[in-house]
């Protein structure tokens, strides 16, 4: 019902990529110590701005081409897609997962989702103000 309503459909959006980012985040701290795996991210939320300045909403979540080892979702006409991180170190065993960098990430995440949630929930009360019931 709500996602008819353009503020609804990004937050929405929003907290749905945040959670597949929270995601791969816990799975690579749960690999911290497996050799030769790889760090992984997902991309960052993006809006496409034509689609915004017209009545069509927000653009699907489509950030990148598929591959084997991402991670997608269909929820929401999203597609989140995660890829193999950055590192600034690698360990001798060939692991490049930083526990430190992936709790900065994790902390980072969950600000943005209390965000999220929180524009979600007082665009919910302005609604329910507009429509005179409390």
């Amino acid at each position: 019902m709500l996602d008819g309503i353009d503020v609804f459909r990004i937050t929405g959006a929003r907290m749905h990529q945040l959670a597949a980012r929270q995601n791969v985040l816990a799975q690579n701290i749960a690999n911290a110590d497996t050799p030769h795996y790889r760090a992984r991210d997902v991309k960052p939320f993006q809006f496409d701005s034509a689609l915004l300045r017209n009545q069509g909403g927000v653009a699907p979540l489509r950030l990148a081409g598929m591959q084997p080892g991402h991670i997608t979702s269909t929820g929401r006409g999203a597609t989140v897609v995660a890829s193999h991180a950055k590192s600034y170190s690698e360990d001798p065993d060939g692991n490049t997962v930083d526990l430190e960098e992936q709790m900065v990430k994790q902390a980072d995440v969950a600000k943005n989702y209390d965000l999220a949630t929180l524009v979600y929930k007082r665009s919910a009360a302005l609604l329910r103000n507009a429509v005179g019931s409390r």
